[in-house]
């Protein structure tokens, strides 16, 4: 209703209409502005944070592998629950006639792909991680009432019966981050030794 205003104003633009034009509008499009720049700030923070191949910017000297492993047994389980919850509220939001499996299955999904592409290139994992929050706020914004908020209470009330659910793909995912950095640390063992066979050898000829 904001926008229509807003287009008639503009299509009609006179030094009268500024005069006689009911400024009522500009009250709700301004809290529109301000809802959208939060919103955007919030999911940019979202999305570079989980997109990371190392979500965790703490280094520490001394015990840095029994450090790095903390984080991975003890702070990861719980960002993998905000991660998974937060894409499932996203999935909720903008689908219609999903049971709540389906929507648990997907976001599942949507967070191991991130973490996955995330380990390739953390370019395309960004890229990935946006989709869904920004695909919402183009749905609100295009269409408010869209959105069946009675359904999506119900879907919500119905969150206890799949707890055990949601900490089993929890779980898995917490499983499938592990053996993503297990993969990664073999990955630079071999090129570290790989890299040393290649300078013993280049040392051994200019010595020759």
């Amino acid at each position: 209703m904001a926008l229509e205003q807003l287009s008639d104003f503009f299509s009609n633009f006179s030094q009268e209409s500024i005069v006689n034009f009911d400024y009522s509008f500009i009250n709700p499009l301004f809290y529109l502005i301000i809802l959208i720049a939060i919103y955007s700030i919030v999911i940019w923070h979202f999305y570079r944070f989980i997109a990371k191949r190392d979500c965790f910017n703490i280094k520490t000297i001394h015990h840095q592998r029994i450090f790095s492993l903390l984080k991975y047994f003890l702070l990861f389980p719980f960002i993998a629950f905000l991660f998974f919850v937060g894409f499932a509220l996203m999935i909720l939001f903008i689908t219609r006639g999903y049971d709540f499996v389906s929507i648990l299955s997907t976001s599942f999904a949507v967070v191991i792909a991130i973490r996955l592409t995330a380990y390739y290139n953390e370019d395309l994992s960004k890229d990935v991680a946006k989709m869904l929050p920004f695909a919402l706020l183009g749905l609100f914004i295009a269409d408010p009432s869209y959105f069946s908020y009675s359904e999506i209470a119900v879907k919500i009330n119905s969150l206890p019966e799949f707890l055990t659910l949601c900490f089993q793909f929890i779980i898995l995912i917490v499983i499938a981050e592990w053996i993503l950095r297990i993969i990664l640390l073999i990955r630079k063992k071999i090129f570290i030794f790989m890299h040393q066979e290649y300078f013993q050898e280049n040392t051994i000829s200019n010595r020759s």
